[in-house]
This record gives structure tokens, C-alpha cells and sequence, in this order.
């Protein structure tokens, strides 16, 4: 999977409206319209597409809603042919990487993103992150006691813990975050300690978050906003938040390059940055990007250690997919 180089040599410059900025309401909505490709579920898309159109009455919030991969084949594919229909793209910062790379992205970096986002969040490329996955310890605590729960990622070294972690048999992405903050050396080299330790091998996330509450494994590597959905339900889970870092793979937005309707582009990025379009994200039951909004987490934001994934991974990610399952599944 080399996302570098997936799209051929369209050539497009990107470049639309001012380098940090807010766009005039009045002039988006002459516009009539924007047109939203998004991977988020129909269920969130439309809860931000019905608040959207009562802000700004007169003008049409149009969503296409499709997996990103989907979605990136069809940006591609609509460019080639000379054709340019969508305003808006938000999905996988790994697929947006490879837009941008393509020159398919705009450059608009919103003035919302000047307070309230974490380092990491806003790319200076143009792009922003509207919401997160964070890798984290979960834990059963009818298995796992608070107190005894591991604090930081070396405690899971510890030789009580043998056998006792459960993670997705296909990491890649919270590996090469890891080695991409620890440092090669450091990073391979707990790897491989914690390959030793015989963690069991799931597939996907919602399953790990499952087995996690029904107490087939006291530990799993799951996301933060599954454990919180499984916490609402009443099961008996928690998440460690001491860890440094909490590695964090956004959903981020962008425009196109060759937005039809660039102004209502604009308005609809700020949007979904602006902490009115956050706290809609938050309550759809997504970590939002924003750290200076409550969203009902019992430990603010502000003090959790995040580290955003770098896209730039993306371009090594062969290499970071092999060395994961050699290191995790020949042993």
C-alpha cells in the first residue's frame, strides 16, 4: 500500500482564496450551493448537514457519504477526466496526504484552527483535523483493579501482563506512530519487548472493544471513544490516560483545488471547525479535534499527552506493515 504515489501525475494548483482566513457568509450563499464528500456514517453527516442549512437558510449543504477509499478513487477519477464536482473532502489524513501530493487540495488554513487545536492537528499544507481515534490501553476492571492498572506503555513489559493484552493483528498505523515518537532504536527495541509478552491477535477494533467488555482479555489496545461508548452502556471498562503518548489518527477536512462553489468551501470548513460544529461532532459520540470544548470526557483534553500520526508515514508504509507482522506474527 504505497499511498504515495497511488494517483499517476495530475497536475493542479492549488490554490483558493486567502492563506488563513474566514470566508463572508453572504458570499457563500450566493453561491447556492456546496458539496460535501465525506466518510463520516450518513447518521453524523446529517446531523451537521441539518444545522448547516439553518445557520445559513439559502444555501444547499450537498453530502455524498462513501467509504474513503471510495471517495479518494473518485476524486481521482472525476480529475482525470477533467471534471471537478465536489467542494469539500473530509476522511483519512493517510488518503488526504495522497491527494495533496497530487495537487488536488486547496490551500486554506481556517482562522478557527488559530486557538483551541492541539499541535499536530493542522496541517500547514491545508488541512485541519474534525475529529480522532485514539490508541489507548483498555481495560476490563472486574480483571483489571484501577489501582493495578498499567500507567504508561513500558508497564505493559512488566511480566504479570504476559498474555494478558489484546490487539488488532494489523497495528500498522499505532506502530509507526510509536517508532515515529520513541525514535527507531528505542521504538524497535520495545517492539519486540512487547511482541515477548504473547499478546493475543484480534481482527478490527469494535471486535477488541467487545471481547474487551464481555472479559475475554483483562487488556486490549482499542480506542479511547469505544471504551467511553462501552462506560455509557454500563460495562465494566476504563482507559488509561497517563499514557505518553496517546497516539491520534485524525479525520481531517480539506478543499479542492478547483472547489466549484469555493466561498460556501470555505464557510463549511469553518464550520465543522468552529466550536459550535465540534460540539455536533462530540455529540455523535466522536472525540472532536478541538481541545477547548467539553465533550464529557472525565479528564480534559488539555492533559492528555496526544501525538497526532505524521501523514508523511504514509510513504513508508510497506516497510512499517512488514516489519509489524514480523515482529508480532512469526514469533
Amino acid at each position: 500500500m504505497n499511498l504515495g504515489g497511488l494517483f499517476g501525475s495530475l497536475l493542479l494548483i492549488a490554490s483558493i482564496g486567502p492563506a488563513l482566513g474566514q470566508t463572508r457568509s453572504g458570499d457563500a450563499v450566493k453561491e447556492g450551493e456546496v458539496v460535501w464528500y465525506t466518510a463520516m456514517n450518513t447518521q453524523d453527516a446529517e446531523v451537521v448537514r441539518k444545522r448547516f442549512g439553518e445557520k445559513y437558510p439559502g444555501l444547499k449543504l450537498t453530502v455524498l457519504r462513501q467509504p474513503g477509499e471510495k471517495i479518494r478513487t473518485r476524486i481521482v477519477s472525476e480529475a482525470r477526466a477533467g471534471k471537478v464536482f465536489w467542494d469539500v473532502v473530509s476522511f483519512n489524513h493517510l488518503d488526504m496526504q495522497a491527494l495533496d501530493e497530487e495537487g488536488l487540495l486547496a490551500r486554506y488554513v481556517s482562522a478557527e484552527t488559530a486557538t483551541g487545536y492541539p499541535a499536530g492537528a493542522v496541517n500547514p499544507r491545508g488541512w485541519a483535523a474534525i475529529y480522532v481515534r485514539q490508541y489507548v490501553i483498555g481495560y476490563n476492571t472486574r480483571s483489571v483493579p484501577p489501582s493495578e492498572a498499567p500507567r504508561h506503555w513500558e508497564d505493559l513489559l512488566q511480566s504479570r501482563w504476559n498474555g494478558k493484552l489484546a490487539m488488532d493483528e494489523n497495528e500498522v498505523e499505532w506502530y509507526a506512530a510509536m517508532l515515529d515518537y520513541l525514535g527507531r532504536e528505542k521504538g524497535t527495541a520495545y517492539m519486540r519487548a512487547l511482541a515477548k509478552q504473547n499478546p493475543q491477535l484480534r481482527r478490527g477494533h469494535s471486535l477488541l472493544s467487545k471481547l474487551l467488555q464481555a472479559g475475554d482479555f483483562p487488556m486490549a489496545l482499542v480506542h479511547a471513544a469505544e471504551v467511553e461508548d462501552g462506560k455509557r452502556a454500563g460495562a465494566p471498562v476504563e482507559w488509561v490516560k497517563t499514557l505518553d503518548p496517546i497516539v491520534t489518527s485524525p479525520s481531517v477536512v480539506a478543499l479542492s483545488a478547483r472547489a466549484p462553489h469555493p466561498n460556501a468551501a470555505r464557510l463549511l470548513v469553518d464550520f465543522l471547525l468552529s466550536a459550535e460544529g465540534q460540539r455536533l461532532i462530540a455529540g455523535q459520540g466522536r472525540v472532536p479535534a478541538r481541545i477547548d470544548i467539553a465533550d464529557g470526557r472525565e479528564q480534559g483534553p488539555q492533559s492528555l499527552k496526544l501525538h497526532y500520526v505524521n501523514p508523511d508515514l504514509a510513504r513508508d508504509f510497506n516497510r512499517f506493515e512488514k516489519e509489524f507482522r514480523e515482529t508480532f506474527q512469526r514469533r
